[in-house]
């Protein structure tokens, strides 16, 4: 399973997440859907850089609005909504 950072992410107007992009090992870009497989999947894991420098893991979590995908709770705020866009 390979482990992928995301540098940034693709909005759309309403501001909803619809991919995630990175750079290591290639400029890369995955629709959020297939991000969600891939964790659900046990396929890759993703992380976010957080505090200092510190990985933090990407999560799915189960929302009102259905599957959303956040960096892990005890990181404190999401911090993919921190993130540039691609």
């Amino acid at each position: 399973m390979a482990e992928w950072e995301i540098k940034a992410v693709s909005r759309d107007r309403a501001g909803n997440s619809l991919s995630f992009c990175g750079d290591e090992p290639f400029n890369w870009n995955v629709w959020i859907h297939d991000l969600i497989d891939d964790i659900e999947g046990g396929r890759h894991s993703y992380v976010v850089s957080g505090p200092l420098g510190k990985l933090v893991e990407v999560v799915v979590s189960v929302e009102s609005q259905g599957k959303i995908v956040r960096s892990h709770p005890d990181a404190g705020d999401d911090l993919l909504t921190q993130l540039p866009r691609c």
